[in-house]
């Protein structure tokens, strides 16, 4: 599992570039035509970390703090982040006619979590041509909805872009202060958001692939994503509608309460955008919702998190230990030792920082136990939805909280490689059985 030097350098590059451009935004935040009022450099540094790894955590009122070019800003640096830096940069070169470099493909394969550098150039093209369709489409459906509250077209259009941008990209900023609440009862709006929030977590060359239909034999990674990406929505959607049917959507009529769950199941895993108080919801609820946090979107998505295939091999490695199985298979491929490896790291590092920040954190705060957890498996899974206790963060709970989403956005194994020195042991050692369980 241990990788090539040339590997390791592209993921010191990804964690450079991705560190590099957060501190730029930062910066950039922090001048005087981006902001009303004062803006501290923690703040200006959190949004720009919460920006660029789209999870939508703000300990600002983006509506209220950022200027209309803090927030053009914002809309430059989520779109930056959803799509990827270093797919709009290699799209970039090949619109000047520049052919990419093979190193160019290995970095971006990396940054976009794919093994095959001969979809690379392909990816990098489509890309941003899925994200502009499907942004335009979200605008147009948006548009009438967020118009009637603006008096000036110029206004209204900013505003839409804004939300089909945070909406596709799972970003999870809004400019209403009270995310999209006050839209509850716009079943249009919310079912556009919504289905914008799945596209963006199931990634795009699942979209590419499968909805756009660009191969016939559909590919094991895309067979993981299309029916655990729609499993894990219909459950949730379900779950949802019987825990809170009489509880926080209790004053909305049938048709209300059904495209809130639709909205709440989808965002769930991603998104950051809701349309009620996460704080209102009950018990059960909020830990069902932290779970399929956990879980996450896509690889190679807008999302973040464990990671559906990470999942998925986590899952069938399980059944094939319990039914005393030599191989493990999914969709009846075997899956190699090294990714059922990965499987386990990515799963035990989540694990150990979920619990070690939640520790920290729950040291320089005063909050309850939960809604310090909650916020801290919001930032690492980049989701972005809060119980309302980011404004009120220590500099320190702040700080630590953008290590957790730039882990989340690069992932695990950049981040590990980037920071950390790793050379393989050689030294093999006798074998023996070891009692578990």
């Amino acid at each position: 599992m241990l990788k090539s030097k040339s590997t390791i350098q592209s993921f010191r590059y990804i964690f450079i570039t991705y560190v590099g451009t957060i501190v730029l935004f930062a910066i950039l935040y922090l001048l005087p035509f981006s902001h009303y009022g004062s803006l501290q450099a923690v703040d200006s540094l959190f949004i720009s970390t919460s920006a660029l790894s789209v999870t939508g955590l703000s300990s600002v009122n983006i509506s209220t703090d950022f200027t209309r070019i803090g927030q053009a800003l914002l809309i430059i640096e989520m779109q930056l982040g959803g799509i990827g830096i270093l797919v709009l940069v290699s799209y970039l070169f090949l619109m000047m006619g520049k052919k990419l470099t093979m190193s160019s493909m290995l970095l971006i394969s990396k940054d976009q979590n794919q093994s095959q550098l001969k979809t690379i150039r392909s990816l990098s093209l489509s890309v941003l041509m899925i994200a502009l369709t499907v942004e335009a489409i979200g605008f147009s459906l948006m548009f009438n909805a967020i118009s009637e509250q603006y008096n000036s077209v110029k206004e209204a259009v900013f505003v839409t872009v804004f939300h089909s941008v945070a909406s596709f990209t799972n970003a999870g900023f809004d400019l209403f202060g009270d995310s999209l609440i006050s839209y509850q009862h716009n079943w249009l709006l919310l079912l556009t958001s919504a289905t914008m929030i799945f596209l963006g977590s199931l990634g795009f060359p699942t979209i590419v692939e499968y909805i756009l239909g660009f191969r016939k034999k559909k590919s094991l990674f895309t067979k993981v994503n299309i029916r655990l990406h729609s499993s894990l929505f219909l459950i949730g959607l379900m779950v949802y509608f019987f825990l809170e049917y009489n509880g926080v959507f209790n004053h909305l009529s049938l048709w209300d309460k059904f495209v809130n769950v639709v909205f709440l199941s989808a965002t769930s895993r991603n998104g950051g955008l809701t349309t009620v108080d996460i704080s209102t919801l009950d018990i059960t609820t909020v830990l069902i919702l932290m779970s399929l946090m956990f879980i996450g979107g896509s690889s190679s998505s807008t999302g973040g998190g464990l990671r559906l295939t990470t999942f998925a091999v986590l899952l069938a490695k399980m059944v094939s230990v319990a039914k005393s199985e030599e191989y493990t298979t999914l969709f009846k491929k075997t899956i190699s030792q090294d990714s059922i490896n990965k499987s386990f790291l990515i799963f035990l590092s989540f694990i150990f920082l979920f619990g070690f920040s939640t520790i920290v954190l729950s040291y320089f705060e005063s909050q309850e136990i939960l809604l310090v957890a909650f916020e801290v498996i919001s930032a690492l899974t980049n989701t972005g939805l809060s119980m309302g206790i980011t404004g009120e963060l220590t500099g320190v709970s702040k700080l630590l909280l953008c290590m957790l989403m730039i882990i989340g956005r690069i992932g695990v194994f950049s981040f590990i490689y980037a920071v950390f020195k790793i050379d393989k042991s050689r030294t093999r050692y006798i074998k023996e059985d070891l009692a578990v369980g």
